[in-house]
């Protein structure tokens, strides 16, 4: 029980302990005849106080007995007075106890129910606490995934631009590579055209001197202009050109034999194909055939008329048996 509810109790003690006692104090002064009564005073409860049994006197007449019956009254009224007070004493007390549980019952309640808070606002704080930290690892979480996604996108997208960067010098590279060596194989190939057409025409202007030395041993026989141009035209030049570049690269087989070959040619003296039309000897025919590949470019002209006239020839290969 706390001090406020025990000073109450006392409080209501002395309050009643003085009430009993200016009760008995006015009995005391009003009725002088009651005899007088000792009473006990305690600190907490009163007893009443009890009249020394007396014996009444004998009556001697009847007022006598009526005032006796009326002080027997009053004792028997104060008697209940007095009960009254302390039953009145007692309720008031365990009213006062009572209260006093209640108040204490209260507190205690309330105590209970602070503490009820204090730990139920201690618990909310704590799972704020743990939200608000579970939080904000989620979100340094996240932000850490992001920055990561980032960085690894931002080096997808720089090795992207490496790679692309690396794959175009390495078209760039290739693609002049490829020119260089295009323009090699072009520069080559134009030295060898034009190496070709200076032996072709090398070749060819031999031959025409030759032709034209044959020529020469062959009309100083002839008489007159007129026969000489029957005998040899632009045709019959560039066959017998091709001819004896032809034979010149022959290697004559051992054994007699005779073939004949068609030449099929193209543009700038190419030998687009030769076949066996005619011939007694395989050896004859095949030596016929290395010999007219052998003798590419072949001597052309460049009139496409004599072009055309020249596009089939045939060339025959004859070894004469040795007696």
């Amino acid at each position: 029980m706390s001090d406020k509810k025990k000073n109450l109790a006392i409080i209501l003690s002395v309050v009643l302990h003085l009430a009993l006692i200016v009760a008995i104090i006015w009995k005391f002064i009003w009725e002088p005849n009651i005899p007088e009564h000792k009473y006990v005073d305690a600190p907490i409860q009163a007893r009443i106080a009890q009249a020394p049994k007396t014996n009444p006197p004998p009556p001697s007449d009847d007022q006598d007995k009526k005032r006796e019956e009326e002080r027997l009254k009053k004792q028997q009224q104060e008697k209940e007075r007095l009960e009254k007070l302390e039953r009145e004493k007692k309720i008031a007390e365990q009213k006062a106890e009572e209260k006093a549980e209640a108040e204490k019952r209260a507190k205690e309640q309330a105590e209970l129910e602070r503490k009820k808070k204090l730990a139920l606002e201690k618990k909310l704080e704590e799972e704020k606490k743990k939200k608000e930290e579970a939080e904000e690892k989620r979100l340094a979480e996240e932000k850490r995934k992001k920055e990561e996604a980032e960085r690894k996108r931002k080096e997808a997208e720089a090795e992207k631009k490496r790679l692309a960067e690396e794959k175009r010098k390495k078209e760039e590279a290739e693609k002049k590579r490829l020119a260089e060596e295009k323009r090699k194989k072009e520069e080559a190939e134009r030295k060898k055209r034009e190496e070709a057409e200076r032996k072709r025409k090398e070749e060819e202007q031999r031959l025409l001197e030759e032709l034209a030395a044959q020529e020469g041993e062959f009309f100083d026989a002839m008489e007159g202009d007129v026969k000489k141009a029957q005998v040899m035209t632009e045709r019959d030049k560039y066959l017998a050109m091709i001819d004896a570049k032809i034979q010149q690269n022959w290697y004559k087989p051992k054994n007699p034999g005779k073939c004949k070959v068609q030449i099929r040619t193209g543009p700038g003296g190419v030998v687009l194909d030769a076949q066996v039309v005619n011939g007694t000897d395989d050896a004859t025919c095949n030596t016929g055939l290395s010999a007219v590949h052998r003798s590419e470019p072949l001597p052309f002209p460049e009139d496409p008329d004599v072009i055309e006239e020249l596009r089939i020839i045939g060339i025959t290969f004859e070894q004469e048996s040795k007696n």
